[in-house]
């Protein structure tokens, strides 16, 4: 029964316009995650891990800013203390989970861990909107 309500309730906030907001958002971090990388690895020649590392960091606090001003809004003033923590705690927890279930499909299939990712990108996404919206930034 708390399976049928779970899988109910994320079927509603997938077809609801605060996902697409969020998916929008996501697409926006990435090219600026990107080039944010690109410019420490090629302009600052920064070690690809540190450029990563950096682009990373941008990426988080870039969607915090933006998720709670334009798609979540749980209230008037930003509040980095409070809720950003939070946030940041869903980020690694999804970003763990991605690493387990990639290493695992890698090692269980032996296909390129470049085109596995896709397959494991909904799931993150479903868990980071889902960790949003009712945990950090409610």
């Amino acid at each position: 029964m708390k399976v049928h309500r779970f899988v109910r309730l994320v079927q509603q906030n997938i077809f609801s316009l605060q996902f697409y907001k969020y998916v929008l958002v996501g697409i926006s971090n990435a090219a600026l995650s990107t080039i944010v990388y690109l410019v420490c690895l090629r302009l600052f020649e920064i070690h690809y891990l540190g450029s990563f590392s950096i682009s990373w960091i941008f990426g988080v606090l870039f969607t915090y800013v933006i998720n709670f001003a334009f798609v979540f809004k749980p209230e008037e003033k930003l509040e980095f203390r409070k809720r950003l923590p939070k946030y940041f705690v869903v980020y690694c927890t999804s970003y763990a989970i991605n690493m387990v279930l990639l290493k695992l499909l890698v090692s269980a299939t032996l296909a390129d861990p470049f085109y596995l990712q896709f397959l494991i990108l909904p799931l993150v996404i479903v868990i980071n909107f889902t960790g949003f919206k009712y945990w950090a930034l409610k």
